[in-house]
């Protein structure tokens, strides 16, 4: 079976911090590489991460809030600088992001490579990517711009041939392409031999992967990815700040693990976490209390898109977070004293943002 894996490349939200990157994941089928959103520093995370990324020629944008796009232009220009690309790269933005994003290119770039822009409106659900192998679609979420989500799937392989019941039959090996795309055989005699007496089906079982950030709870978007082997699905914010996530269109932990519930999937990632929290423990903690398969993701974590059985999802077999928690730990104390970022200091303790130049009075940490 094919490789099939997420690589998570930042995690957080609103704005980069020494704990966590915006939103930015590489997304391997079968060596073919996409992007999905592109937060600040995001080509900084993909050369420390060592993936290369000649292969990749789709990224996806899910809305236009900075934190999900602010690294595309410059992550386009170093494609030029540091892999002297030439072939096309396709971006899938939204509606609105259009214009912008060609006036910067055609402004401050010089791009040896197409650009192709396609859009979506964050509304509809369409397919945006379609190849011999799978297909990647808009999942419409609800947040306060339009926003979509990304639901990638592999196709069914086709049928497996079986020559020595074909050439009994006399059929010529020039037909067998035909046959294992599906059709049945005629004989010179006009006998239909279907097609299910000449192949067996792939023992190949498509995989599926959802992709669902920013958005509000929305129990609509079950139906969409029911039954997907992995799910991300933002979680800003812990159980206790359902309020403030009604208000913002987030989700808190136990909003993701209900919808991941719901919809019966194999594992829950979550992530987008608020920087106003110290460490994503407690989330994850949430979260298993309603789904027990769900890890609170963190820069650098890789998840392999697997095929549970019925009886693996439904145990729902809790996953050994003893790395997690050791890089939890790690990661909270460098995280206590006050973070210097570009003149940004982050009072951790106090949830105060406060900014070196005088003209900054107050910034909200969602």
């Amino acid at each position: 079976m094919g490789k099939f894996e997420i690589n998570i490349l930042g995690c957080g939200a609103a704005v980069p911090t020494v704990r966590h990157m915006t939103t930015a994941q590489l997304v391997n089928i079968h060596d073919k590489i996409f992007l999905v959103d592109c937060g600040e520093g995001t080509q900084t995370q993909i050369w420390k991460s060592g993936i290369k990324v000649t292969n990749m020629n789709h990224i996806f944008i899910s809305h236009a809030h900075g934190d999900h796009f602010f690294g595309l232009v410059p992550l386009l220009s170093s494609m030029r600088l540091m892999l002297e690309r030439t072939s096309a790269v396709h971006v899938y933005i939204p509606d609105g992001l259009k214009e912008s994003i060609e006036c910067m290119l055609n402004t401050w770039c010089n791009i040896s490579f197409p650009v192709i822009i396609h859009t979506h409106d964050g509304k509809s659900r369409i397919v945006l990517y379609d190849d011999d192998e799978l297909t990647v679609e808009t999942i419409p979420l609800r947040h306060t711009v339009p926003c979509s989500g990304f639901l990638f799937r592999e196709k069914p392989k086709r049928p497996v041939l079986l020559p020595e019941k074909c050439l009994s039959y006399g059929i010529s090996v020039r037909d067998f392409k035909r046959i294992k795309n599906g059709e049945d055989f005629v004989l010179s005699d006009g006998t239909v031999v279907p097609n299910s007496e000449l192949t067996v089906p792939s023992p190949f079982v498509p995989r599926s992967y959802a992709f669902c950030s920013d958005t509000a709870y929305s129990p609509e978007i079950v139906a969409q990815i029911g039954g997907v082997d992995l799910l991300y699905h933002e979680a800003t914010f812990t159980a206790d700040e359902e309020t403030l996530a009604a208000k913002t269109l987030h989700s808190t932990t136990i909003q993701a693990a209900e919808i991941a519930k719901a919809a019966h999937v194999g594992k829950l990632i979550i992530g987008h976490y608020s920087v106003r929290y110290d460490g994503e423990h407690q989330h994850e903690n949430e979260a298993r209390q309603v789904f027990p398969n769900s890890v609170a993701c963190q820069e650098g974590m890789t998840f392999q898109v697997e095929k549970l059985s019925e009886e693996e999802k439904g145990a729902n077999a809790i996953i050994n977070s003893e790395g997690f928690v050791r890089h939890e730990k790690e990661k909270t104390e460098e995280s206590m004293a006050m973070d210097v970022n570009n003149g940004l200091h982050i009072d951790w303790k106090q949830k105060e943002v406060i900014g070196s130049n005088d003209d900054v009075k107050e910034v909200v940490i969602p």
